[in-house]
């Protein structure tokens, strides 16, 4: 007797840590209702369409009420012989937790006015219970869903201007070499020119003066390329502080991702 006590009491405690959903009270037009809750780690939105898709696909529509959205002639289990219509309510847990939704249900039978239902129905309360568990996999299923998408979307867009910087890096590199290149040539023209200069000492002044504008000119367009070759360096390190800046988000937008995918396998 006292081993069948103990396996009686196991059962029970397996039962109650098992649990997802609980029982509690609603204000119903100044009355108290009984109804079946199941707390969520799901956004409300989320619970609201996982809701819907999870109804529609047992071929029930959702019907506005004020403060309600009722589901009519449905079933609570599969052995149930009488039809039911159930009011789901939504609201987020807190305002600090708004990330967790309660999902309230208050069942009644098929066209029975809430009012005088009866206000201890145990049995019909235990199926809602019931439904709420086997309903609750499928919503947070579908809210990791979302989840995934939503983070699908961060990590592409994180990748994207990674591969925007990794471009930009290409072109200032190109950039670089054409003005070191251009620079090169310049210093070139600037020892042709100078020599030219030097080898008509004795020519008139038109040729002088024309040697020496000449140089003056590639001087000048030596100052401006070699404050465009800063620059372009400038910009190519700030680019690959940009670059490992974006890796690191693009790192973290991935284990985000890869957590999400964890959650969606348990």
């Amino acid at each position: 007797m006292r081993k069948l006590y103990l396996i009686c009491l196991g059962m029970l405690s397996a039962g109650v840590i098992n649990a997802q959903s609980y029982e509690g009270k609603i204000e119903y037009q100044k009355t108290q209702q009984a109804v079946a809750i199941i707390q969520l780690p799901c956004g409300r939105s989320a619970v609201e369409d996982g809701l819907s898709g999870y109804m529609a696909k047992k071929g029930a529509k959702s019907a506005g009420m004020k403060s309600f959205t009722v589901f009519r002639s449905v079933r609570l289990n599969e052995a149930d012989t009488a039809l039911s219509d159930l009011y789901f309510q939504t609201a987020p847990k807190s305002r600090q937790e708004k990330d967790i939704t309660l999902l309230t249900l208050l069942p009644v039978r098929k066209n029975q006015d809430i009012l005088t239902r009866p206000s201890e129905d145990n049995l019909m309360m235990v199926a809602a219970r019931s439904f709420l568990d086997s309903l609750a996999p499928s919503l947070e299923a579908y809210s990791v869903q979302l989840q995934m998408g939503a983070q699908e979307q961060l990590l592409r867009k994180a990748r994207k201007k990674m591969d925007g910087l990794i471009d930009d890096q290409t072109d200032l590199e190109k950039k670089i070499r054409r003005l070191e290149a251009g620079l090169e040539e310049n210093k070139k023209e600037q020892a042709k020119q100078a020599a030219a200069l030097q080898s008509n000492i004795k020519a008139d002044d038109d040729d002088k003066n024309k040697n020496q504008k000449k140089l003056r000119r590639l001087l000048d367009d030596e100052g401006s390329l070699e404050k465009k070759l800063r620059n372009a360096k400038s910009d190519l390190d700030q680019n690959k502080a940009d670059q490992r800046q974006q890796q690191a988000e693009v790192d973290k937008q991935q284990q985000i991702l890869e957590g999400i995918k964890a959650k969606q396998g348990h």
